[in-house]
């Protein structure tokens, strides 16, 4: 059955991403505005000149449906602009954890991992300076 889900999701997935692609990206309205130009006989070059832009968007679109499944399917790890540009990371964990605890309770427990990191800093802090008046004298 998941199988079953996963094969129904990829075509809807990439008809999104297509859509989304062509209607909200500039390279698709420039493959729009080509085509109509061509189609209303304003420009003359080839077809296959006047789609490269859709023709690009279609590439894309279905690597990057095949990669996110690779990626769902646990066969690929994230890439580096995915990781840059998606908040699945530190942040996101913390806001779950902060929504599920309450503001109190998280600022506790943050108070409590951080106390002892600030502590050894300020002692650091102290050493170096009692270090810095020795060897002032």
């Amino acid at each position: 059955m998941k199988l079953l889900m996963f094969l129904i999701d990829l075509p809807i997935r990439f008809i999104f991403a297509l859509v989304g692609f062509t209607l909200g990206g500039w390279i698709g309205w420039l493959g729009i505005i080509l085509v109509l130009l061509r189609f209303f006989g304003v420009i003359h070059w080839p077809w296959w000149l006047v789609a490269v832009p859709l023709e690009y968007g279609v590439i894309y679109c279905l690597y990057m449906t095949i990669d996110g499944a690779l990626h769902r399917a646990g066969l690929k790890k994230i890439g580096g602009y995915a990781r840059f540009t998606s908040f699945e990371s530190r942040e996101a964990e913390e806001a779950f954890k902060l929504s599920q605890m309450g503001t109190d309770a998280y600022m506790a427990e943050k108070q409590a991992e951080l106390a002892p990191k600030i502590d050894a800093i300020i002692a650091e802090a102290k050493a170096r300076q009692e270090g810095e008046k020795k060897q002032n004298e």
